[in-house]
C-alpha cells in the first residue's frame, strides 16, 4: 500500500484494515494531529488493512471551514484530533458513532456522544533551570506572574495557537473566577516573550534562549527524552487535562471505512503508540509513558472546554487588548 502525504493542501494515502473486519477501498481523514502521530500510526494502519486513506492535514479552523463548505457533498469521512467543541458546536456536520473499545475509556474521557476521544492533552511548564540565573524554579501559574521572571517565559500567542488559548482559559478557570484569573494572567503576559508558533515555545527553552515555557506535555517530553537540559513542571493550582476528539463526518462517502479508522485509533495497539509518543492514552487499560508523572498525581483544574469555546471570541479580544497594555 502506497502512502503519500501533504500538509494543509497536501494529501497522504494511508491504509487500514481493521482488526475487527477487513475494509477495502479508501477513507479520507481531515486532521490537525501532529506529524509524529501520523508517522507512527499510519504504517500500522496500512499493514492491518487494504484500505487506502488520504489525509488532509491543516489547523482545526481551516478543516472546519472545509467541512462546512463541503456539507452538501462531503469529501471527508473522518475528522481526527481536534478540540471536541469543534464537533459539539457543529453537530450537523457529524454523525454520532460509538467506536469499538469505548467501554474501556478512562474516567472523564467520554465527554460527548458525538465524538470519540483520541488522546488526553495536558498543559505544563517546561523549565531550563540553568537559564534561571539563580531564580527559584516556578511551580505554579501564580509564580509565573512574579515580575522576577520578566522576559524569561516563552508562550505562543493566544489568538494564533489553539494550545495557547487553552492555557489562557486554564488560568482563567484556576482561580475561582474569571476576574481573579485575569489578574494572575496579566502578570504572566507581562513576563511572556510571545511567539506565533506553539512548536517554538519548548524549543526556545531547550536551546537556552528562555528559561520557562508554557506548552503541551508531549511537546516538552520530546525534549526531555532527547536529553535536553529541561524538565516538566505541573502547575500546583491545577492544569488542563483535556481529550482531543475524532468523529465520523455526516454523509461520509466511505462511512464504514471511517468507522473502521475510529475503531483502530481507539484500539489498545494504537493507544500504546499514543503513549510512546508522549500523549496520554484515553483507554483505562493502557498506561501512560513511564517518563511522565502518573496522571492520578497531576492536579486537574477540571478544564471546562465548552465554556472556553463559547467565550473564545470575547476572551481573545480581551487578550489582544491586554497585550497592548503590558507587552
Amino acid at each position: 500500500m502506497k502512502t503519500v502525504f501533504r500538509t494543509m493542501a497536501l494529501s497522504s494515502a494511508l491504509a487500514f484494515a481493521a482488526t475487527m473486519a477487513s475494509a477495502e477501498g479508501s477513507v479520507t481523514v481531515y486532521t490537525a494531529v501532529p506529524q509524529n502521530f501520523i508517522d507512527a500510526l499510519v504504517p500500522m494502519f496500512e499493514e492491518k488493512t487494504g484500505t487506502s486513506v488520504e489525509i488532509i492535514k491543516a489547523g482545526s479552523g481551516e478543516l472546519l471551514n472545509r467541512l462546512t463548505a463541503e456539507a452538501d457533498s462531503p469529501m471527508a469521512d473522518v475528522l481526527w484530533s481536534v478540540d471536541g467543541t469543534v464537533i459539539d458546536f457543529n453537530p450537523d456536520l457529524f454523525e454520532a458513532y460509538e467506536a469499538a473499545g469505548s467501554d474501556m475509556l478512562a474516567d472523564g474521557m467520554k465527554q460527548s456522544d458525538m465524538w470519540t476521544p483520541f488522546t488526553a492533552v495536558v498543559m505544563v511548564l517546561i523549565v531550563n533551570e540553568g537559564e534561571l540565573d539563580g531564580l527559584p524554579k516556578p511551580d505554579s501559574w501564580a509564580g509565573l506572574a512574579d515580575p522576577q521572571y520578566d522576559n524569561k517565559i516563552s508562550s505562543a500567542r493566544a489568538e494564533a495557537s489553539g494550545s495557547a488559548y487553552i492555557q489562557l482559559a486554564t488560568v482563567l478557570q484556576a482561580f475561582g473566577g474569571e476576574e481573579a484569573g485575569w489578574d494572575v494572567y496579566k502578570g504572566l503576559l507581562s513576563n511572556f516573550v510571545l511567539s506565533d508558533s506553539s512548536g517554538a515555545v519548548p524549543r526556545f527553552v531547550n536551546d537556552g534562549e528562555l528559561a520557562v515555557g508554557v506548552t503541551l506535555e508531549d511537546a516538552a517530553l520530546r525534549y526531555v527524552e532527547g536529553g535536553g537540559p529541561v524538565e516538566i513542571v505541573y502547575p500546583s493550582e491545577g492544569t488542563a487535562i483535556a481529550p482531543d476528539a475524532m468523529a465520523l463526518v455526516a454523509g461520509a462517502p466511505n462511512g464504514d471505512n471511517g468507522k473502521a479508522f475510529l475503531d483502530f485509533m481507539l484500539s489498545a495497539d494504537a493507544q500504546a503508540v499514543v503513549a510512546e509518543q508522549g500523549r496520554r492514552p484515553v483507554r483505562s487499560d493502557v498506561g501512560s509513558n513511564p517518563a511522565l508523572l502518573p496522571l492520578d498525581q497531576v492536579n486537574s483544574v477540571g478544564y471546562d472546554a465548552a465554556w472556553a469555546a463559547e467565550n473564545r471570541a470575547r476572551l481573545v479580544d480581551q487578550w489582544k487588548d491586554m497585550v497592548l497594555d503590558v507587552q
